[in-house]
């Protein structure tokens, strides 16, 4: 009886989580539009060509990586021209990290 309830809980919790993730992804797609990283960066087929596409940014950087190239871009690469975002809350950095180390 053990393993139905457990099946039970972790769809429930599974069911939970999905608005939240939604939420998280929708977030995230309103930063990097309001952001205006599409002026630089493509993304699903529209953009600028200054920087890399994120579209695969995921396979190319790791979470920390990534997290580092948005608080202090300068540090990866001295030329960059991409600015800082540190400006923003933690929670929306975490949000970027997270959509971002998902493209692939």
């Amino acid at each position: 009886m053990r393993i139905p309830l457990l099946l039970l809980t972790l769809a429930l919790l599974a069911c939970l989580a999905a608005p939240a993730l939604a939420a998280d992804e929708a977030q995230a797609r309103n930063l990097i539009n309001s952001l205006g990283c599409k002026g630089c960066h493509g993304f699903e087929g529209s953009g600028g060509s200054f920087g890399p596409a994120l579209d695969s940014v995921g396979k190319r950087l790791t979470k920390e990586q990534l997290q580092a190239k948005l608080l202090t871009p300068k540090a990866m690469n001295p030329d960059s021209m991409m600015p800082s975002y540190a400006h923003l809350s933690k929670e929306d950095i975490a949000i970027l990290v997270e959509f971002l180390a998902e493209q692939k």
